[in-house]
């Protein structure tokens, strides 16, 4: 992929997270607008509808206040109504009276409602009246009077004259019903604690709209009314259904909160909730997906903004990106053409006078530069290989030569009956076929000590057989690398000094314990002080003056090399004053090998 193609996905990347990241926030706070508007104005509609709610019930309660305090009235409630014309005349006042009141008391409106009134059967004058009950013709009892004989024992009856006021729904009619009891100040009758009447007004569920402002806060809003005890009087027309309505007012606690949000499988509802007078409950629901529906033109039309935005944006970006990394590409394409450093002109490089260009430049030109320094190096130095190459293949015949010297040699000695000079030839030459084989190499203990045995041979000669070689060798299967033993055994040649009586004896022994292998070379001379010698072998300062060569720091550093730090070579004084030279090796790392 391309610079630019990288800088150009780079930036629209970034851009366009911002610009989610923006839509994201414009979102939340259209939807948090959107729906404080919303609870706004179902919470204002709520006050409203609560208001009109009690304007009608208190218009009820005045119609029952002039009824109590009606001085008239109280004395045709008293007579008693012997003479029928007298009755007659009291109850078609009483009906009048009551007519006029129900008439000019309960709000003015357009709707049909209907007010009756129920004397108790305790008045004299209530057995003038007749008998009836809400579920009778409404059109022929509307604002009349009537005895409560028929009533008295019905369940709205008797919660009203328990409550004084109770509101239900007469389903036979489809009406709901306010009804209060009434008991008449200037009534001087026979005393009922149940009052003197009930009075009812009954208004058509389809006329509620009229009580109530039904202006829909969306389209899938709705209302409803309840009583006191949570029936659904009425329900607005809606989508939303009476159980969910049902759900709203047991989530409330029974009118406890005033406003909430309710989850019903799923879908979300705003709730609003009010009391108004005598038991009236107002219940406002509006699903949270009309919010979200009336949130969409507004969503498209700045979504499609933010998508010519974008676009623009986008535009922009791919032209500045090329402006931006056609230099970068000149410079790329500049040195790509590099096929050979030594023959090209670092001037061809520049593509730009931008600052940051200019540094690049000056730097890969002095990488070029080195470059062509570090390729005459390696061509000097495969020269100087070449040549080294040719001593090393010359050097190679050399000891060529020399095996078949000594072959010679012993076969002319041997010719001659000189055993001892045909002994020597013999190990010199198998010491050099030992040597010249690969140092780094791995070899058996067994091995190495058959290389000792050829270099104390030639030894032996120069002692007067005054130096022995005792080995004890537990495990001949003990790897380690060529070398390791004999400059042990030479140093004990060359600095060991037993007494004047004594062989030189030198004794070197292997064995494994404890998951270890340990080589020990022992001589019985007076050697070296074994603390000098340790300081040595690690570099440390020391009075001790050690000739150069393979040396003993040589054998350590193959064998920590070989089988880590835990293993090495050390040297320890034994009691007699002898020195003993000890070299460790960890039996894992010995295996990895």
């Amino acid at each position: 992929m391309g610079i630019r193609k990288k800088i150009f996905l780079i930036s629209a990347a970034v851009m366009l997270l911002v610009l989610l990241l923006s839509y994201g926030i414009m979102y939340f706070f259209f939807y948090h607008t959107f729906f404080r508007e919303t609870v706004i104005t179902q919470r204002t509609n709520v006050e409203l509808n609560r208001r009109m709610a009690d304007n009608f019930m208190q218009s009820v309660y005045h119609t029952a206040v002039q009824l109590v305090s009606d001085k008239a009235l109280g004395e045709y409630l008293s007579e008693d109504a012997k003479d029928p014309m007298e009755a007659i005349q009291a109850r078609l006042a009483i009906q009048n009276q009551f007519a006029h009141y129900a008439t000019h008391q309960v709000i003015d409106s357009t709707y049909y409602y209907r007010s009756t009134l129920f004397l108790s059967d305790l008045l004299p004058i209530s057995g003038t009246f007749e008998a009836y009950t809400l579920n009778d013709n409404p059109y022929i009892a509307s604002n009349a009077v009537f005895s409560n004989l028929r009533v008295k024992e019905e369940e709205w009856y008797r919660k009203t004259i328990e409550n004084t006021v109770y509101v239900f729904l007469n389903e036979a009619t489809d009406e709901i019903c306010i009804a209060r009891k009434i008991t008449n100040s200037y009534y001087i009758g026979p005393y009922d604690s149940n009052g003197t009447a009930v009075m009812v007004v009954s208004v058509a569920r389809d006329q509620i709209e009229n009580v109530f402002s039904s202006t829909p806060v969306t389209e899938g809003s709705g209302y409803a009314v309840l009583n006191e005890e949570g029936l659904i009087l009425y329900r607005s027309d809606s989508p939303i259904e009476a159980d969910i309505y049902d759900k709203a007012w047991e989530t409330s606690g029974y009118g406890k909160m005033d406003e909430f949000t309710m989850d019903d499988s799923g879908k979300i509802y705003l709730v609003n909730y009010s009391k108004a007078l005598y038991g009236i409950q107002l219940l406002f629901l509006t699903p949270n997906s009309d919010i979200l529906d009336s949130l969409q033109p507004v969503l498209v039309t700045y979504s499609l903004i933010f998508a010519g935005i974008s676009l623009l944006f986008l535009f922009v970006i791919y032209i500045l990106t090329g402006r931006m990394s056609r230099p970068i590409i000149r410079f790329s394409n500049a040195v790509e053409e590099i096929k050979d450093t030594r023959n090209y002109d670092p001037a061809r490089l520049h593509v730009s006078d931008e600052r940051e260009l200019v540094i690049l430049e000056n730097s890969f030109r002095k990488l070029l530069e080195n470059v062509n320094g570090l390729i005459e190096d390696i061509h000097i130095q495969n020269e100087k290989e070449k040549r080294s190459q040719l001593r090393a293949l010359q050097a190679q015949i050399n000891p060529h030569f020399i095996f078949n010297a000594m072959d010679m040699v012993n076969w002319l000695a041997l010719s001659r009956n000189c055993d001892d000079i045909a002994g020597i030839v013999s190990s010199i030459a198998n010491l050099m076929r030992y040597s010249i084989t690969d140092a780094d190499s791995m070899v058996s203990v067994r091995q190495e000590i058959e290389n000792i045995h050829e270099f104390i041979s030639i030894y032996q000669l120069r002692h007067n057989n005054r130096l022995v070689l005792n080995t004890d060798i537990q495990e001949n299967e003990i790897q380690i690398p060529k070398f390791t033993l004999q400059p042990l055994v030479e140093n004990s040649v060359r600095h060991a000094r037993p007494s004047d009586m004594e062989d030189l004896c030198i004794h070197v022994r292997a064995w494994r314990k404890d998951g270890k292998t340990v080589i020990e070379v022992h001589d019985n001379g007076k050697g070296c002080d074994a603390s000098e010698l340790n300081r040595h072998i690690h570099y440390e300062d020391t009075s001790l003056k050690i000739s150069s060569g393979f040396g003993i720091r040589n054998v350590n550093e193959r064998i920590t090399l070989r089988f880590g730090k835990s293993s090495g070579l050390s040297y320890r004084c034994e009691a007699d004053g002898s020195l003993t030279a000890c070299i460790l090796i960890e039996e894992d790392a010995q295996a990895d090998v």
